[in-house]
């Protein structure tokens, strides 16, 4: 191994550290301190956790695993099918609020599905050798005849990836017919920023990863190293633009303030019997005054 590549390995290992531990700390702000619990909060902190969780599987090596890398890998897949009906969750909720009841059970379907495939191919060894932790993976053709999943489950990820995707495009084109408030309007191009960042990640990680890998089957580390720098810098320009929409919702939010006041200002304090005992008081005042000018 040469130096450039050992430079490289280390450089994807404190990316992968560094990436995982600042989703995962966004996901705890978010679900924990950012503007109390709301329920879509909760989906989006889990959407940010997930991401959280991607990073830190860069981390896992042979020397470092309890059990054979290939098969703790493979235990991950099911995790990956979370993300994309959370994002259409959290979409959802932000646009339509408590009206949207979301059925977590109808879209986390295909993860429990994919966890029960896989834990029942490694508990029979069908399309898994569980004897092949120390085989070195250099095409798709070696890699087929360690874990048929390898091959099943990442086209399986792109389909719903791409249906969850037309269901949010379909979301969003629903909410741009209709005539929304500003601060509506603002949460709408939110999740538009959202989706889209999430779609370029997609793209980018099937054009170098997973293209190639159906292709020619070269496998290499450089491919899932770019797709985390792309993740990471996504999750950063997310985070400032989130943070700009947030002070321009306080900011408008803050406008509205003084004519809330004047309203109550204009109500009215006193009572009708309250009004008619001080106008009696005042009368009775102003009578004993003429008396003593009289006087």
């Amino acid at each position: 191994m040469t130096d450039y590549q050992t430079f490289f390995i280390q450089a994807y290992w404190w990316l992968s550290l560094l990436g995982g531990i600042h989703c995962l700390g966004v996901a705890l702000f978010i679900r924990y301190s950012y503007q109390g619990q709301a329920t879509e909060n909760k989906s989006l902190a889990g959407i940010v956790g997930l991401v959280g969780f991607y990073f830190l599987t860069g981390l896992l090596t042979q020397e470092f695993s309890p059990i054979p890398i290939h098969l703790l890998l493979s235990l991950c897949y099911p995790v990956y099918f979370l993300l994309m009906p959370l994002l259409y969750i959290y979409s959802k909720q932000s646009l339509h609020g408590n009206n949207y009841q979301a059925n977590f059970f109808k879209h986390f379907m295909a993860a429990m599905l994919a966890a029960i495939l896989i834990c029942s191919a490694i508990f029979f060894g069908i399309g898994i050798n569980l004897q092949a932790s120390n085989n070195t993976i250099n095409s798709l053709a070696e890699l087929s005849h360690i874990n048929a999943l390898a091959l099943i489950l990442p086209s399986l990820i792109l389909i719903q990836a791409v249906f969850y995707f037309t269901l949010i495009y379909q979301l969003l084109m629903q909410a741009k017919i209709n005539n929304e408030p500003l601060l509506s309007s603002m949460r709408l191009r939110w999740i538009t920023i959202l989706a889209i960042g999430m779609l370029i990640n997609w793209l980018v990680r099937f054009t170098i990863v997973y293209f190639p890998f159906y292709s020619d089957g070269m496998v290499s580390i450089f491919p899932q190293a770019i797709t985390r720098l792309s993740l990471l810098v996504t999750v950063y320009i997310l985070a400032f633009y989130g943070l700009h929409q947030v002070t321009r919702a306080a900011y408008l939010s803050g406008r509205t303030i003084p004519r809330s006041s004047n309203s109550l200002n204009s109500q009215q304090i006193l009572d009708a019997d309250e009004l008619s005992y001080l106008q009696d008081v005042i009368a009775d005042d102003d009578a004993d005054k003429h008396k003593d000018s009289t006087t």
